[in-house]
Order: structure tokens, then sequence, then C-alpha cells
């Protein structure tokens, strides 16, 4: 995922170059036939340029006082070019390239004294293609500063709630156990995140903040239903029958993303098929996470009765064994918005 952002994004910095160099080319072919003399001045400007630059790389001995003497021409030259435009009122900023980024002019990259780094607008677009990719949208309030312990119950209640302290002393547990999961991405030793809950309580919203989270980092996101996940699987296989040499960047990354949420486990349609293909992905997933960030969050409505129930005991086995079980607990949040 991440090796085919930079190439997107390589190939948005070659076109944004060559827009603002056809930008200025349109400018100056529109000037010179207006303003004569001042191709003449760019003309000589050029010349000047290109002998600097030759004597630059040359290996000639003395040559301090040619460059300076260059330099001072190509300044002369410079101040007429801006004369004539001012007297045209024309801006002496006329033929500048008119980039979407001054400090790295359109090429990702600075260069200071320390070397070549990447530029704050590069990063931009990675988080911006890391969102595209993640089937997150960028402007969504999924976020752990719209996180709103208020808007759970203070009440102790374990027949009505589940459990034996209040919604709200457990959703603020569980927002801690989230912040120490992102903190912790990179240590195999953590664990993936189960988000148990009945409908509305927020396990998508929770998922969603640690995936913004993620995101901004830099990080690679990939959220998906579980129907939507399994759809995946069975289009893969599919295609991979019909085309040898079919590839599939989505299918991959659900093993080679560093964080796949699967949302809604067990509203999929139930197999021993998509048993056997889920237990693929949670292998697949945790044998990588020893070496490298992998990391899974499953959220559903099922108990673990249930989840006994639907999947075989190998699946429960290893989300009980992979997994730390987050109970949310409280009213339906959305009837309460």
């Amino acid at each position: 995922m991440n090796r085919d952002i930079h190439s997107i994004i390589a190939r948005e910095y070659e076109r944004r170059q060559k827009v603002a160099t056809d930008i200025v080319d349109q400018r100056k072919e529109q000037v010179y036939t207006k303003i004569p003399e001042l191709y003449k001045i760019e003309a000589m400007i050029n010349q000047f340029g290109i002998k600097y630059n030759r004597l630059i790389l040359s290996e000639s001995g003395d040559k301090k006082f040619i460059l300076e003497e260059l330099t001072e021409k190509i300044r002369e030259l410079s101040n007429a070019r801006n004369k004539l435009l001012v007297k045209n009122n024309i801006s002496t900023d006329f033929f500048k390239p008119p980039y979407q980024c001054e400090k790295c002019k359109d090429t990702g990259y600075i260069t200071d004294t320390s070397g070549s780094q990447r530029c704050s607008c590069y990063r931009q677009q990675i988080i911006s293609h890391l969102f595209s990719q993640s089937n997150i949208s960028v402007n969504g309030n999924e976020c752990f500063d719209n996180f709103n312990e208020m808007l759970y119950p203070d009440e102790i209640d374990e027949a009505k709630y589940g459990i034996t302290i209040s919604p709200r002393e457990n959703i603020n547990s569980i927002k801690e156990s989230c912040i120490k999961f992102i903190k912790n991405i990179d240590d195999p030793n953590q664990k993936n995140l189960f988000f148990n809950g009945r409908t509305g309580v927020g396990k998508t919203f929770l998922s969603f903040c640690i995936a913004r989270e993620l995101i901004n980092q830099g990080r690679t996101v990939l959220y998906l239903t579980a129907p939507a996940l399994f759809d995946i699987i069975t289009g893969h296989k599919m295609r991979t029958f019909k085309e040898d040499d079919f590839i599939d960047d989505r299918y991959q990354s659900i093993f080679s993303v560093e964080l796949l949420i699967i949302d809604d486990l067990g509203t999929e349609p139930l197999s021993d098929a998509r048993y056997a293909e889920l237990l693929n992905i949670l292998n697949s997933r945790q044998s990588q996470s020893s070496v490298r960030t992998c990391k899974t969050i499953i959220s559903t409505n099922i108990g673990p009765k249930k989840l006994y129930e639907l999947y075989t005991e190998r699946i429960t086995s290893r989300i009980v064994g992979y997994f730390d079980r987050l109970v949310l607990a409280g009213k339906d949040i959305r009837l309460l918005q």
C-alpha cells in the first residue's frame, strides 16, 4: 500500500511541475509578443546562466573572477528585465512558476544543511491517500477530541448493563486502553482489540478514533465491514481462478496493512469456507506481528457465548488469545444524539 502511494505522489509532483512550467511558458509567449526587448534580455540571462553553470562544473583553475563577472551581468540583466516589466504594468513575479508549495517548489523535498528531507506537503499527501485507501473519511468527526463520556450513564446497574461499574467509568477505561494501543502499536506484545457490545454504544466510533490517530502518524489502515471483507476475498478467488497474473492490492492489504479493522463480525453470511478464510487472516496477521506492525481490531454485537456457537473453536480461541476484549455498555448513542 505504501509503495503504491509513493508512486502516485511522485506522479502528482511531476504533474504539478509540468503545469507550473506550462503556465510560465504561456505567460512568456504572451509578453514576448508585446515586448520583444524582454525576450532578448531573457535570452541573454539564460546564456550567462549556462556559462555560469558550466564554469562551476569545470575543473579549470582560477575562475573566481569570471564567476563574479557573470554574476554581475546576470544581476544587471535581471534588474533591466524587472524595470521593463514594471514599466509595462506587469508584476516582477509574473515569470515565477506558480508552485502549489513554495517551500519545495513542487518537488516534495527540501534540501538544507542537514541534507534532503520530505516537505510537509508530501506528508499531507500521504495522509490524504491513506484516508482514501482506508475507507475512512478525511473529514469525519470520529476522533478522540469529540469523545464524550457524558453520553454514557453514570449509574451502576449490572442487571441492566452487564458490567459491575457504571458505563461512564467503563468507557473512560476503554478509552485509555485505546490510547495505550496506539502508543504501543509497534510492540509485538501489544494485543489486538476486540470491541464487544450491542448496537449504538460506540464500537465503530472508537475504531475510527484509533484509525484516524494512526493515519495521521502516516500508518496504513484498512476499515472493512465483515460482509465487505469476505466479498473482497470471494472476488479475489474468482479473479485469480480466471487470471493467473491477477494482482489484487485490496486483498493483499488485508494481510499487509498495519491496522486492519473488521467491523460488524457476524453479519456476514456464515459458511465453513468463511470460517477458514477468517482463521487464515487471523493466523497470518498474528504470525507477522512479531516482525513488523500488524494489528487487528474486531468489533461485533455478538457475545462470547454466541461467538462459540457461530464460529469454530479454533477461531474463537484465536480471538480470546490474541485480543483484549473490551465490552462497551450503555444506551444507544445515536438515539441520544
